[in-house]
C-alpha cells in the first residue's frame, strides 16, 4: 500500500500537467472555430459561465475554508489578469491569426514568467534566458508576418503576445495561494473572480448559445467543461506542485496538439511559416530551460 501512495503520489502531478497540455491544446481550434460566428466578449462569457458556476457550487459547500481578506484580493487580482484580461486580449487576437500561430506565440510565456521574476520578484535571471527570450522574440515575429497585421500595435499577434505576458503575471500571482489553499479552491476563486467582469455580456451570451446549432453548442460545453473548468483545475495543481517555471516547460507540447487537433476537427493545415516561427519559439522555450536546469545541477555537483 505505501508503494501504491507514492507512485500515485508521481502519477497525479504527471497526469494533471498532461490533462492541461491536451485540454489547452484543443481551447485553440475550438475558439478560432467559434469566433467565426462569435464576438470575444460572447466567447468568453460562453466559455466561463458553466465553469464559474461550478465553482460558486464549491465555493459555498466549502463554506468552513475561510480565506484571509488579502487572500481574496490575490484571487481577484488572479482571476482579473489570468482570466478576464487574458481571455480578452486572446479572442480578440485569433480573429485574424490561425489557431496553430496563436498556440505558438502563447507559448512564450515560460520566458515572460522568468522575466517577471527577474523585474519584479527580484529574482536572478542568467544570460541564458536573455538569449531565450531574443530568439523567442525572433520566431514571433516569423509568424506574425504571416498573419494579418504583422506584429504592429493592435494586429491578433500582438494580443496573443500581450494575453502571454498576462498569463505569466498570473502565473506568480496564483502559486503562493496554491500553497495555502490547494489547487481546486484556488482555481475555484480565480474563475469567479475572473468571470464576474463578463456578467454584462451573459444576456447576449445565452440568446446566441440558445439559437446557435448543436455543433456550436457542443463546442461551447468543450470549451466550458475541459480546457476551462478542468484545465484551469489540472494547471493550478500542477504549479502548486512543480512551480510556475517548471510546470511552463511541459507547455511547450500545446502547439503540436492544436495543430494535429486542427487538422483532425477541422481539417486546417499551418503554413510553412508558421511551422518554422513555431519550432524557433519551441526550441528557444526548451533549450533555455533545459540548459537553466544544466547549469544548476553543474554548480550543486
Amino acid at each position: 500500500r505505501f508503494i501504491i501512495v507514492q507512485l500515485m503520489k508521481k502519477i497525479v502531478p504527471m497526469l494533471a500537467i498532461f490533462c492541461t497540455v491536451f485540454f489547452w491544446g484543443s481551447s485553440f481550434p475550438a475558439m478560432s472555430f467559434l469566433l467565426e460566428t462569435s464576438s470575444p466578449f460572447i466567447l468568453a462569457a460562453g466559455r466561463f459561465s458553466l465553469a464559474a458556476f461550478l465553482a460558486v457550487i464549491w465555493c459555498i459547500n466549502n463554506y468552513k475554508q475561510k480565506v484571509k481578506l488579502n487572500h481574496l484580493l490575490r484571487y481577484f487580482f488572479a482571476g482579473f489578469i489570468g482570466i478576464f484580461l487574458y481571455n480578452l486580449f486572446l479572442n480578440h487576437g485569433q480573429e485574424s491569426v490561425s489557431a496553430g500561430a496563436g498556440s505558438f506565440i502563447v507559448n512564450c510565456n515560460p520566458l515572460f514568467t522568468a522575466l517577471i521574476g527577474f523585474f519584479i520578484l527580484k529574482q536572478k535571471v542568467s544570460y541564458i534566458h536573455w538569449l531565450g527570450i531574443f530568439i523567442c522574440m525572433f520566431g514571433v515575429g516569423l509568424i506574425s508576418f504571416d498573419q494579418e497585421g504583422g506584429l504592429n500595435i493592435g494586429s491578433g499577434s500582438s494580443l496573443i503576445l500581450f494575453a502571454a505576458i498576462l498569463t505569466a503575471i498570473y502565473f506568480h500571482i496564483v502559486k503562493p495561494l496554491v500553497v495555502i489553499y490547494g489547487a481546486t479552491t484556488s482555481t475555484a476563486y480565480t474563475i469567479i473572480f475572473g468571470t464576474i467582469p463578463m456578467l454584462f455580456w451573459f444576456p447576449e451570451t445565452y440568446d446566441f448559445i440558445s439559437q446557435s446549432t448543436n455543433e456550436i453548442k457542443l463546442t461551447y460545453l468543450w470549451l466550458a467543461l475541459f480546457p476551462t473548468a478542468l484545465g484551469y483545475l489540472t494547471w493550478t495543481y500542477s504549479v502548486g506542485y512543480y512551480g510556475a517555471n517548471k510546470a511552463s516547460l511541459f507547455l511547450y507540447l500545446i502547439p503540436p496538439i492544436s495543430i494535429i487537433l486542427n487538422f483532425l476537427w477541422y481539417e486546417k493545415n499551418p503554413s510553412l511559416i508558421t511551422i518554422i516561427g513555431g519550432s524557433i519559439i519551441l526550441l528557444s522555450v526548451f533549450f533555455t530551460l533545459f540548459l537553466q536546469n544544466n547549469k544548476k545541477k553543474t554548480q550543486y555537483s
